[in-house]
């Protein structure tokens, strides 16, 4: 099929349906990063390639990645390699303000998603420019990064010196985390999840990696729904030309799909919305623990008429709210909210619970806390929540009344 015809079906965008004209758009890709770097990304969103006919039904069997494979030979000319990939070259940080702000503003939503207390271990893959890993140090945390490229090695181990923080590095791939003989709080993967020749098998390995309440956080991975397949190749222009000049293999994955791999593997996860298009951040933790889990003192459980004292949040009878967070985004489907107080309750007063949705737009479910209300034998009350949709901005409401006096020691949410 022509060209032109091409790109009449696709509204002006060229779909690739042979080897030479991808070559002859790599040679005009070049022509245009001569010019600039808005030159060369003009023409890398004006082409890209169909989705193959005739994948095999199941997207997590062997003949499936097969496919995927065999389409990558296809287009590379040579074989996946099947280690983790170095990093991609580093550009410059983009000096539009716009991007640049977007881009600081994902780093602290990341950061503050995962809510790490002081020592906690981390191992990061795909540390890019190093801006998450140098954060979770400052905070305390212990930071493993693995880095396959060596000199990428070297530039990240610099920048931590000069940062003042200590970050372990080290130079392998995903392979790692299997004999370091380590269990972690945290796995990040930092938009190096979608290089591994094996992604199913590595959320098998990932999920031994942690300690019982850890979690994994797949952050700027190529998660959307619309994706055309349930897994595979990525096909846009950008994509094809590192596939087809480098060799370099990198996937997608519609939503529906990478939620049904994590079930797959043994995760429960869940999407956390952000206002930057570029992060895509994905939480897991493993199945049978919490969907959300967080004491007092973390940073996503705040109190307007509270105070923190031994490890809770004391209400010391002021009116008003005493506590509301996380704001996570939650799938459609039947919760339990469980508030748990010191000594399985309040001494004095009353207070009312709930659950709501949409930044406190939409209220899923509420209830009453008084001293005669008895709590579960553990000391936490519970609240029963749930919708036909996807709940986005999840937060869990305390407002006490005057009098009302308690301690607030931990909030979790749990799919029923």
């Amino acid at each position: 099929m022509g060209q032109d015809r091409s790109r009449t079906e696709t509204c002006l965008m060229q779909v690739i349906r042979s080897i030479e004209e991808l070559d002859a758009r790599m040679e005009e890709c070049d022509r245009a990063e001569a010019v600039s770097e808005a030159a060369l990304h003009a023409v890398l969103a004006d082409f890209r390639m169909d989705p193959p006919i005739g994948l095999p039904p199941d997207p997590f069997s062997e003949a499936y990645r097969e496919a995927q494979f065999a389409l990558f030979r296809d287009i590379a000319g040579r074989d996946p390699a099947m280690g983790t990939e170095a990093s991609p070259p580093h550009r410059p940080l983009p000096e539009d303000s716009t991007a640049l702000g977007e881009r600081l503003m994902a780093l602290g939503w990341l950061i503050r998603a995962m809510a790490l207390p002081r020592g906690a271990r981390v191992v990061t893959f795909g540390a890019g420019q190093g801006d998450a890993a140098i954060a979770l140090a400052r905070l305390g945390c212990e930071v493993i990064v693995v880095e396959a490229d060596p000199p990428a090695c070297g530039w990240l181990r610099r920048r931590a010196a000069q940062e003042g923080v200590e970050i372990d590095v080290v130079q392998g791939g995903f392979a790692w985390v299997e004999g370091c003989g380590r269990r972690f709080e945290a796995v990040l993967c930092h938009g190096s999840f979608h290089r591994c020749a094996d992604p199913l098998r590595l959320l098998r390995v990932l999920r031994a990696a942690l300690v019982p309440e850890g979690r994994a956080f797949f952050a700027a991975e190529p998660v959307s729904p619309d994706f055309p397949m349930p897994w595979g190749l990525r096909l846009d222009g950008a994509s094809l030309r590192a596939l087809r000049r480098e060799g370099r293999l990198a996937f997608g994955f519609r939503e529906d799909s990478f939620a049904r791999a994590l079930a797959a593997a043994g995760w429960e996860g869940q999407r956390s919305a952000c206002a930057d298009p570029a992060l895509t951040l994905w939480e897991a933790r493993p199945r049978g623990q919490p969907v959300f889990l967080a004491r007092a003192g973390d940073p996503r459980l705040r109190s307007l008429v509270g105070r923190p004292e031994r490890g809770a949040i004391l209400l010391d009878g002021q009116a008003g709210t005493g506590l509301y967070g996380p704001y996570i985004t939650l799938p459609a489907g039947t919760y339990l909210a469980r508030l748990r107080l010191r000594d399985g309750g309040p001494g004095l007063g009353r207070a009312s619970m709930d659950v709501a949705c949409d930044t406190g737009r939409h209220i899923l479910a509420e209830r009453r806390i008084e001293p005669d209300l008895g709590a579960d034998a553990d000391g936490a009350y519970a609240l029963p929540f749930g919708a036909a949709r996807e709940m986005p901005a999840v937060e869990v409401r305390l407002f006490c009344e005057e009098g009302f006096r308690a301690a607030v020691e931990a909030v979790e949410i749990v799919r029923v």
